[in-house]
């Protein structure tokens, strides 16, 4: 093991069906963390392709799952394996700018609370993908999950999002596809909740940062690329049903405690009615692609 000091770089890096976006993410890694130290634990989640003998003919060491225990728990897996001071969980259809996570950890270097930092993050064509999110309000969450795909630019989406800014900010809760923590932060909420097998984790550790009194920031200094929908190229449907349901228990956790808790079954049922036409989009997608 790697001596814990601030130096020492563990990235977690959760597989799944991952072969074709490892080799470019894997060439990135060593540019984006020099000089600091790099520690890579893969850990692979029932892959039938050659993910997790990739990322071992790299270097790294491989936790190989007997079964799909999702994102969270897989992510706390890698986390236990590395002495790491800084954890980056980063997704393997990400692309890292040289000396991109070197940056960061010095952005988060400069306030002992800030315990959950990510980067600015552009598609691979160069358009901005949002980052740095707010916690949706109840008529947001909504008017967002029905007018998103079809109007972009809907009010709801655009403050959901956020207002761009050009400075180290805080924020509610930052992309999944690349996060940089604290040790110390990451330990003392717990890691990730693992009633998150996938979508919304990140949204729940940012909510659960924020309550422990650690800071959440977006430092829009630094860039990566992210190959977006590349997560959903296996099991489409699975996945949708996995989103809609942390989407549920998000707002279920969000607001425990407060009376919009009384409205869950109306969000239930909304999620369900979208959920219903995301699956009906997919399948048409899938059969005009065929």
């Amino acid at each position: 093991m790697p001596s814990r000091d601030e130096k020492t770089v563990g990235l977690i890096l959760v597989t799944y069906q991952s072969a074709e976006d490892l080799p470019p993410f894997l060439e990135s890694i060593d540019a984006a963390v020099e000089p600091l130290t790099l520690d890579v634990i893969g850990v692979d989640n029932t892959s039938t392709d050659a993910s997790a003998d990739i990322i071992e003919e790299f270097g790294g060491r491989v936790i190989r799952n007997r079964e799909n225990v999702g994102l969270a728990a897989a992510i706390n897996q890698g986390a236990a394996a590395t002495d790491a001071e800084w954890i980056l969980v980063a997704n393997p259809d990400t692309q890292l700018a040289p000396g991109s996570i070197a940056a960061l950890v010095e952005t988060a270097k400069s306030d002992d609370r800030i315990g959950m930092i990510g980067p600015r993050i552009a598609r691979l064509d160069g358009t901005p993908y949002p980052s740095g999110r707010r916690f949706p309000s109840l008529a947001i969450g909504v008017v967002h999950a029905f007018l998103g795909a079809v109007w972009p630019g809907n009010p709801a989406t655009r403050a959901y999002f956020g207002d761009p800014v050009d400075s180290v900010s805080d924020v509610d809760w930052i992309s999944g596809c690349c996060m940089l923590f604290r040790r110390e932060a990451f330990d003392a909420v717990g890691g990730f909740d693992t009633r998150y097998f996938l979508y919304f984790e990140e949204t729940k550790m940012a909510l659960d940062m924020h309550r422990a009194g650690w800071r959440v920031v977006f430092d829009p200094s630094v860039e990566i690329r992210h190959r977006e929908g590349g997560s959903m190229r296996s099991a489409p449907f699975r996945k949708i049903r996995s989103h809609h349901r942390s989407a549920l228990r998000f707002y279920c956790d969000y607001h425990r405690g407060s009376p919009w808790l009384l409205f869950a079954p109306l969000v239930a049922a909304g999620l369900v009615a979208r959920g219903a036409a995301s699956v009906l989009r997919t399948a048409i997608s899938q059969r005009l692609r065929r």
